[in-house]
């Protein structure tokens, strides 16, 4: 029995310790907060606050429940309470001259509350959908499909998205595609036809030179920026730009490397002469291909 007073004991330890700090959450957070400390979505009521004024935050109160079912009423100030809803006036002013049942009437506008706040959420954060017939990474595929991925400005804040610890630029350029070839064959290739010496030739396309800056050889985590950069490229950038076609280009420019000491005829012991001022940055390519679906 021991455990279970200790477990009790540390569950009402957090919940007195999220009910004191919600403005510290937005609404996702909270959600996922109550979901990690044992409460199922079917557990989280949505209310709306019942106010005349706009308030500071969005979460006005957490109440916790145990009678007579186990719950957690997150109290919101929107909604059809709020002081920005879209009921008429009509039932304030009844409700003030006590015309009405005002507990039935709260317990009647609760229900609405709950599914719309609730489908809010969903609609706001749609990892919440828990419909098995909603696929997330269909609508997130068919919201990029929407997107001009290679346009500059769309392709600056996708890399700006995956490294957010380096300086990225993304230029137009040309960059050389190694294209396949159907090679010739004697006695059987055809003047004027696409046949060449060989399987392979290279041409000269328009394609996205993306080149990352970064002061250090390491990333935070000690892992060599090459190493996590093709990491990444691989995990989140590529699948999206292989949809789309697109040649490209990946370099890295460290700023401040270590390096041996050497002698040779323009140093002095090891030392460059500060003749033009300007520093050698060490370059890395990091990719350079064509990227389509097939």
């Amino acid at each position: 029995m021991a455990p279970q007073v200790e477990s009790s004991a540390g569950t009402l330890r957090i919940q007195k310790k999220i009910s004191g700090r919600i403005h510290d959450f937005d609404l996702i957070s909270l959600v996922r907060v109550l979901c990690h400390i044992g409460y199922a979505m079917e557990e989280i009521i949505f209310e709306s606050d019942n106010s005349l004024c706009s308030q500071a935050g969005l979460i006005q109160q957490v109440r916790f429940l145990k009678d007579p079912t186990k719950q957690v009423i997150i109290s919101l100030n929107m909604g059809l309470l709020s002081a920005q809803s879209p009921l008429p006036s009509y039932f304030q002013k009844n409700i003030d001259k006590s015309l009405m049942d005002v507990t039935a009437f709260y317990e009647f506008i609760g229900y609405f509350d709950h599914i719309l706040m609730f489908q809010f959420l969903k609609s706001v954060y749609p990892e919440l959908n828990l419909n098995p017939a909603f696929d997330l990474q269909s609508l997130k595929e068919t919201t990029l499909g929407m997107l001009d991925i290679k346009c500059l400005t769309t392709l600056d804040w996708l890399f700006r998205l995956v490294f957010p610890e380096l300086e990225v630029r993304v230029e137009k350029g040309l960059v050389l595609r190694q294209v396949t070839m159907v090679p010739l064959i004697l006695g059987k290739a055809v003047l004027g036809e696409n046949s060449v010496f060989g399987d392979q030739t290279k041409i000269m396309v328009s394609g996205r030179n993306v080149t990352l800056f970064s002061m250090d050889e390491l990333s935070d985590l000690g892992k060599p920026w090459p190493k996590e950069i093709k990491e990444r490229l691989k995990s989140h950038i590529f699948p999206i730009l292989r949809n789309m076609g697109v040649d490209l280009q990946v370099s890295l420019v460290i700023e401040s490397q270590k390096q041996w000491a050497r002698l040779h005829t323009d140093t002095y012991l090891g030392y460059d002469k500060i003749t033009g001022g300007t520093e050698q940055y060490k370059r890395i390519r990091i990719f350079k291909g064509h990227l389509s679906p097939n």
